[in-house]
């Protein structure tokens, strides 16, 4: 095989590779970032399960006011009641009003135990949310902890398949080289194999003559279809 093709052939070998590690590099990108964001769902869970409680502790507080309210207003109504020099019709009037409070102080006590039993509810999921939590990051921080390595190793292939580029490239002639990089713009594979007669980039048929000069690898033939350069096996 001609040299120059041979060395073409190991730059679009390190260009490959390192095409691979750069795909790998960006997958273990990904799957920290999604690492992240598992963690940061976790941490919104909690947030969400306190503020919850919070919200909760709140208008259980505004409810005892209510009642404590109501049952004030009770009692006034009931002393006026039973102490004061009143009319028949104020007295049926406050009658009316204490039932009414009682009714009201009634509904406003249920409220209340509802919310006493919602409250003990948040603060189960809170504790849940909470212990999960520290599951969920102990297994993810560990996770992200292997992701860094791998993405570590892939940052030094990457590094590995640059230096032998370099020095590949600079072994290379200048004019092939640049040819090899602005068909590598375009295509992958640069540089192909001649089968059956055909460019196995493009998949057309190539002349006898370009098959006769590519086997007898004496200069860099190209592809009359697509300028890639071309190789007999």
């Amino acid at each position: 095989m001609n040299e120059e093709i041979q060395l073409l052939l190991e730059l679009q070998g390190t260009d490959r590779e390192r095409s691979e590690l750069e795909s790998q590099a960006k997958r273990l990108q990904a799957r920290a970032a999604r690492l992240e964001r598992d963690l940061e769902e976790e941490r919104a869970a909690v947030q969400a399960a306190r503020q919850r409680l919070a919200e909760l502790e709140r208008a259980s507080r505004l409810k005892n006011l209510e009642v404590d309210e109501l049952d004030v207003h009770t009692r006034q109504y009931q002393k006026r009641l039973d102490e004061g020099i009143i009319s028949f019709k104020e007295m049926e009037a406050l009658r009316a009003k204490i039932a009414t409070e009682r009714d009201r102080m009634s509904a406003q006590e249920d409220e209340a135990l509802a919310m006493m039993d919602a409250i003990d509810a948040a603060r189960v999921d809170l504790s849940l949310a909470g212990e999960r939590l520290v599951e969920q990051t102990a297994r993810l921080m560990k996770e992200a902890e292997q992701v860094d390595r791998e993405a570590e190793q892939v940052r030094q292939a990457i590094a590995a398949r640059l230096a032998e580029r370099a020095h590949i490239a600079a072994r290379t002639r200048p004019h092939l080289l640049a040819r090899y990089e602005n068909l590598r713009t375009e295509f992958p594979d640069p540089v192909v194999l001649i089968t059956n007669g055909s460019c196995s980039g493009c998949k057309l048929r190539v002349s006898g003559n370009t098959v006769e000069r590519a086997r007898n690898a004496s200069d860099v033939i190209t592809c009359e279809n697509c300028s890639r350069i071309l190789h007999v096996g």
